[in-house]
């Protein structure tokens, strides 16, 4: 097991898997743990209310469309329905997003994380987060995997489209590759119980940060 490490800051988990996996939950229940989690995908919403470059960047490119404006007509936020109509599809387009998104949100960990410095540990949760390359910031990674049935049943509950299931598992890796490249895996099937998981997961996490500390 590769781990990466830095001295002078917590250590860093991040945690990751597909679309109604229980990436959240997780999250959730180490929140209540008392653990330090920093969403990204919530963090990169509001970035386009408080970046206002990227915002710019990104209506300039895709129109005045995509943008959400105050009464004066002031460019405030970005309307995402819009937004994901012209990047859905279209990998080209998708792929200047986020050429722009990510190292916004990158910066916008960095600024976190320098107010985290008191904790051994703290979690980055991401859904993307192999995929935007955002694992190389991470100490260890942790993937939440559940079967895809299972998987596509919650997300239909939870009212999306099987268009827009089907377009999210196809920009997201397959679980085995996430499990290969992950440190490990905690699993979200309704017969293993998350809580044990969620709790080895604390322990095996105290001792990585330790052994982060005896390295530095």
């Amino acid at each position: 097991m590769a781990l990466r490490h830095a001295s002078q800051r917590p250590f860093v988990v991040g945690v990751t898997g597909g679309i109604a996996a229980g990436k959240s939950t997780v999250c959730r229940m180490l929140s209540l743990m008392g653990v330090a989690v920093w969403d990204a995908d919530r963090a990169a919403k509001s970035l386009y209310r408080t970046d206002h470059g990227l915002r710019d960047d990104v209506v300039g490119h895709f129109g005045v469309e995509v943008a959400i404006r105050d009464g004066q007509g002031a460019t405030m936020d970005i309307d995402r329905p819009a937004l994901a109509k012209k990047v859905f599809g279209h990998p080209d387009e998708l792929a200047w997003l986020e050429s722009k998104v990510h190292p916004a949100v990158a910066r916008a960990f960095d600024t976190w994380l320098d107010n985290q410095r008191a904790r051994t540990w703290v979690v980055r949760e991401a859904a993307i987060l192999f995929e935007s390359g955002s694992d190389q910031g991470c100490d260890a990674v942790v993937t939440v995997e559940a079967p895809v049935a299972l998987r596509e049943a919650r997300a239909l509950r939870r009212g999306a489209s099987p268009e827009d299931v089907a377009r999210r598992m196809n920009v997201q890796w397959p679980s085995e590759d996430r499990i290969a490249r992950a440190q490990g895996t905690i699993w979200n099937d309704g017969v293993r119980p998350l809580l044990p998981q969620v709790e080895q997961l604390c322990d095996t996490v105290e001792r990585w940060a330790a052994w982060r500390g005896q390295v530095d």
